[in-house]
Formats: C-alpha cells, structure tokens, sequence
C-alpha cells in the first residue's frame, strides 16, 4: 500500500501556468493575424494619405495633386498633371513673377545696387530646410554636402607639439584665419550683417540646434571645456559653419563661476599665458580665430592684451571681441601687432527676451546700411535660435547679406603685407574650405 499522501495542487503555480498559457496562445493568434495582414493587406490603403511635392519633377512621373503658391490675386489651387496641369503652372509662375516686389533701393555712395534678393542670388525656386535653401532638383543632403567646408585639420596650416595641435601660418603664407573661413563673396557691395552663436558644446540640445537649423552663414564659437570638442567643430563645418574658439579671460568679479583653470590673467607673467593660450587651442583644430569669453580686467590690461595680439599674429590666428567689454584695449594692441580683428557691435541676447533680441537685431541693420557692415553676438539660448531663424531668412529682402564673421575681420596695420590681406581674396577660403 502507497505511503503517498494526495495533495491539493498550489493556487499559485497553477494561476502561473494558466497566465502563461493564456498569454503563449494569445500572443499566437497576434502573430498568425498579423502575417495574414503583411502578406495580404494593403499599405496604401491603410489610413488616409496625401501627395505633396515641394518641386515639379521632369518627366512622366510628376505627382497628381501639387499645391502652388501664387500670387495674391490667385489663390493656391491644386493642379492636375498633364498637359492643362503644365499650361496652369506656366500661368500661375507668370503671375507669381510679375507681382514680385521690387523694392527698388538705391543705398548712398553706391553700397547696394541690386536689392531685388531672388534675382540676385538666383535662389527663386528654393524652400529653407533646417537652415539650408535647398534649390529645385537638389536634396537637402546634397545641397548641405555642397555647402560643407573642408575637415580639420588641413596639414599646411598646422603644428603637431606635444600638447596637440596647434595653428601656423604655411610656407607659403596661408593662415588658419583664410584656410578655415567660410568662403565669401559680395561683388554687388550689399551691407552685411554677420552673427556669431556662442557657449556651443555645454548643452548637446542647444548645440545640435544651432548647428542644424540656423543658416550656414552663422559664425559658431565653440567652449574649450565642450565635452567631444573635436567632433562638434567637425559637424559644425559639416554643415557649412565657420568656427571660433572661446577663449576664457579674466573678467573684474567671478561671482559664484568657478574659473577656468588656464583662464588668461593679467597677472601673470607673458609665458604663463602663452602656455595658457597654447594649451586652449591646442583642445581642436578648424577654428579660423578666437573669442573671448569674458574679459573685463585683462581686455584693460595693454601689457597683456599686446602680448596675446602678438601670440595670435604669428600664428595667423583672427581674433573677434564679443562687445561686451566697455574699456577694452584689444583694438589698439591688434593695429600694433597687425592682427585680423574685429569688435562686435553689440550683444544680442545680454537680456534673452525676445523684444530685446528683435530691437537689437534692427540696430545691427541699421548699422549695416550705415557703415556697410555690423556683427552681432548671442548665446545659444532657444529664444535667440528660433529668433535668428527667422529674422535671417528676411534679410534678403531688405537688401542685406547676411556674411560669415570672417569676412568681417580685417588686418589694421597700415604696412599690412599681402598675408594679411588673404581671408579677402575667396579664392583661398575656396580652395580649402571647400
């Protein structure tokens, strides 16, 4: 006779094996019913769908229903493909064409004889993605590719040291502050309003943001202590940005900023800041200058702003003040040494408030159309992207170009040689930025 004593099963192993049982044969029928609907469903047939072309392709396979803009006699209307579809494009092109504006400025002394901006530019038939005017029968990669500058480094304008590298000027006189510049032209001698975005690097969101959105033509300047420093710069010149590197310097007060451990100090003595320098630069290649990140008390000190003139002079290196600095003596240093230099007329954003950064933007125009050209500076708050974005896509119509902020630096010293005078000619920016 068996010593085995019947047992009631567990409550909870069987609720366990139920549940799992319930769940192996619904996940079954999940998997049978959505096989049959892959191999024998439709996908256009799923959910509404709708044709949108930002062009009209060549040839037979030209999309049914397209929206056009017209003029504002003419309401935007589907068109039909086909031949009437083609006679009714012609149309409403014509109509668009003869109701464009013609803003007809004529700037004193000569400044700007052609405001008409699509007629210029040769860009009529473009729509902006992301910051690029992506012309008809081109993608948004292509045209982005086209506009990208060479990548970092290019050997004839630097030095391998022990710390890194570093800028030089060539043998044969090119400097980093050409080789690495935006190519730029202006043959019809437009007023230009150039824009530097800095404090890139610190926010990955803000960064990407400026990198990708705003127009090629925007100046980006980069902090030293940017996490993968190199490989921001390289999407930013990727995108067809010109690049700065921030320079810290000692402004008068701290405040609760913990300083930057090779800040440039007007206390030390010339070698202590000439490492410094060294070892800040040394953190990446392809900026075509510096700017500083603070200041107040160095930009004071002649000695040390002489002394830092002279460093960035030998090695072809431009430097660009970010106008906040009201006593600064950098540019009497930069005419004695003959350093590409340029003072920023004014920040943009000191207040991130968006009718201060709109007013201040109006005072850079009208700086423009006055001296011929203006350069502004922000930081990368979103307010100040989202502000540039569209406040640069309407400078054309103004008559305004909107110029990399290289084109805006110039060399002071009178006996100036040709070297100095290179990041004028376009031809260098287009041999090596591409």
């Amino acid at each position: 006779m068996s010593d085995r004593v019947a047992r009631d099963p567990s409550p909870f192993r069987s609720g366990v094996a139920h549940t799992a049982l319930s769940i192996l044969v619904f996940s079954g029928l999940f998997a049978v019913a959505g096989a049959a609907i892959h191999l024998s469903g439709e996908a256009s047939e799923a959910s509404p769908a709708r044709q949108i072309a930002l062009f009209e392709p060549a040839g037979p396979d030209r999309p049914q229903l397209k929206t056009r803009f017209a003029s504002s006699d003419n309401a935007a209307r589907p068109v039909i493909g086909g031949a009437s579809g083609e006679a009714a494009d012609n149309d409403a092109g014509q109509a668009q064409e003869a109701s464009s504006p013609n803003l007809g400025v004529d700037y004193a002394n000569g400044s700007a004889k052609v405001v008409n901006a699509s007629a210029s530019t040769g860009e009529a038939d473009t729509v902006r993605i992301n910051g690029v005017s992506v012309a008809a029968g081109r993608s948004w990669q292509e045209t982005r590719e086209l506009k990208s500058l060479s990548r970092a480094p290019i050997s004839a304008v630097t030095e391998r040291t022990s710390l890194g590298y570093l800028p030089k000027i060539a043998e044969d006189g090119r400097t980093p502050a050409g080789a690495y510049a935006r190519p730029f032209a202006n043959p019809e001698d437009r007023p230009t309003v150039s824009i530097v975005v800095g404090g890139l690097g610190i926010n990955y969101t803000h960064t990407k943001s400026a990198i990708e959105e705003l127009p090629p033509e925007v100046t980006l300047s980069f902090a030293p202590t940017a996490r993968n420093l190199q490989g921001w710069i390289n999407q930013a010149r990727a995108a067809g940005h010109e690049v700065l590197l921030e320079v810290p310097m000692e402004p008068y007060e701290y405040g609760r900023e913990r300083p930057h451990s090779h800040v440039l100090d007007a206390d030390l003595t010339p070698e202590q800041n000439a490492g410094r320098l060294d070892y800040l630069m040394s953190r990446a290649s392809g900026y075509f200058g510096i700017t500083n990140y603070q200041g107040s008390k160095f930009a004071t000190d002649e000695a040390s702003t002489s002394y830092l003139s002279q460093l960035l002079s030998d090695r072809g290196v431009a430097f660009v003040e970010d106008g906040s600095l009201s006593r600064s003596s950098f540019d009497k240093a930069a005419e004695e040494k003959g350093l590409r230099y340029r003072r920023a007329d004014n920040p943009i954003d000191a207040r991130p408030d968006g009718e201060e950064i709109e007013s201040k933007l109006l005072e850079l125009e009208s700086l423009a159309m006055e001296n011929g050209s203006s350069l502004g500076t922000g930081f990368a708050y979103p307010i100040t992207i989202d502000i540039l974005k569209e406040w640069t896509a309407r400078l054309d119509e103004k008559g305004i170009v909107l110029a990399p902020a290289s084109s805006a630096t110039r060399t002071l010293k009178k006996e100036a040689s040709a070297i100095d005078t290179a990041l004028l000619d376009a031809s260098e920016g287009g041999q090596q930025g591409g």
